[in-house]
């Protein structure tokens, strides 16, 4: 493929992920887009970004890939769990994902049914309503890898087990893959660019003396895209040429 296009963390912000596809052009067969995960949470359309991104998959099935994150496998553990656990539910601030992927009179009855059930009851009402209302989205979200391998870059959410060299992709862990934390940065023995989303990239340049809130970070062997879009506003998308071996980002 002679060009890759990478989009980080978009949790829920649906305006700027349509904004950042307008910079994308994958008409020819040989382009690729990949996603970095974190479509959920925060943002104010889970739901929207989820489709949108679905949909680009679906259309172009051998040119787009889209990762997981920790926040899909964290909404998806949710989804699994025993009605009695409503960790994830207690979490989403304002049920503003749930919310996303219902009718607002559906959450407001099951919130008002609070004063006669009990959290397990709603908890498990509103699973229920997002999985029968969402079940062809959450299988799809199900279904993501967790990384994305070319002849120069590794694109991940996170990170991976650097010190496994040229072994990381089976001595990784899914953890690691989409929850790494602190990031690796500097020369690896990978053997390839590391391209991740999940740290934010405003700490990076402040160890090093830039007030850069949402410029990609990059350094001898990767590349941090997530400059906090529910924040800042700005999606970051790279871009890069494999026959002039160029990046740059738009």
């Amino acid at each position: 493929m002679t060009i890759t296009y990478a989009i980080p963390d978009t949790h829920g912000c649906v305006d700027e992920l349509r904004d950042a596809l307008t910079k994308v052009d994958i008409s020819d067969p040989t382009t690729s887009l990949v996603f970095l995960g974190d479509y959920v949470d925060r943002g104010p359309d889970s739901a929207g970004v989820l489709t949108a991104v679905k949909d680009q998959c679906d259309a172009r099935p051998d040119q787009v890939i889209a990762l997981a994150g920790n926040h899909e496998r964290w909404f998806l553990a949710w989804i699994d769990a025993d009605d009695s656990d409503p960790t994830w539910l207690l979490a989403d601030t304002g049920l503003t994902t749930t919310r996303s992927f219902l009718p607002t009179e559906v959450v407001e009855q099951a919130v008002s049914a609070l004063a006669d059930g009990t959290v397990d009851t709603v908890n498990g009402a509103l699973k229920r309503e997002i999985v029968s209302r969402h079940g062809d989205l959450i299988a799809w979200m199900r279904e993501r890898p967790l990384h994305h391998e070319t002849a120069t870059h590794i694109y991940v959410h996170a990170g991976v087990d650097e010190e496994a060299g040229p072994m990381w992709a089976s001595m990784t862990t899914a953890e690691t893959f989409t929850e790494k934390y602190p990031p690796s940065l500097g020369k690896h023995a990978v053997g390839k660019v590391i391209v991740a989303g999940h740290t934010g990239v405003g700490p990076l340049h402040a160890r090093e003396g830039r007030m850069r809130c949402w410029e990609p970070y990059v350094d001898a062997g990767h590349v941090y895209l997530d400059g906090r879009v529910e924040t800042t506003g700005q999606l970051n998308v790279m871009r890069y040429d494999s026959v002039s071996r160029t990046t740059s980002f738009l």
